[in-house]
């Protein structure tokens, strides 16, 4: 018996292999296909950053100024207190500044109900601060369609 490739000839084998379906996406071809794509989406995202630098950039805030409130606290044993308040709340579009402001009798009456139920001790250190900011800002993001971003505190005096 004589081995297949004895049986076959040369010429008839390279006829053979080319009538065979070539492999077009070989395992070489699909790695190269990918690392140049990567290389492609890394240059594009790369010029993105280059091109635009104003995307890094945030918006510019907008500012309602809020008038000075002074309430009374809760204090014990009949004792007067008060508290001073200034204020002013930065919205992050025009069109949230402009719905603050109008909405802004709506906005102070709900600070002014949140404030006077404060006691002095709410008012200690750093925590107490934060307290009022974000107790703030449920009141403004509560009373209408503007919303608010932060709140800036000017003044906040305890007597």
């Amino acid at each position: 018996m004589t081995p297949i490739n004895d049986a076959i000839r040369p010429e008839d084998l390279a006829a053979l292999e080319a009538a065979l379906p070539r492999k077009w996406w070989s395992g070489k071809r699909i790695v190269t296909s990918a690392l140049i794509l990567a290389a492609l989406a890394a240059v594009l995202y790369g010029l993105q950053w280059v091109a635009a630098p104003g995307v890094l950039t945030p918006a510019v805030p907008h500012y309602v100024e809020v008038p000075a409130m002074t309430v009374n606290l809760r204090a014990k044993g009949g004792e007067r207190r008060y508290l001073k308040v200034h204020v002013v709340i930065e919205a992050a579009s025009r069109k949230d500044a402009a719905a603050i402001k109008a909405r802004l009798p709506a906005v102070i009456d709900g600070f002014q109900s949140f404030l006077r139920a404060l006691r002095p001790q709410d008012l200690a250190g750093a925590s107490g601060t934060y307290r009022i900011k974000e107790e703030l800002m449920v009141r403004i993001n509560r009373a209408g369609p503007g919303r608010a971003s932060d709140v800036l505190v000017q003044e906040l005096i305890q007597q």
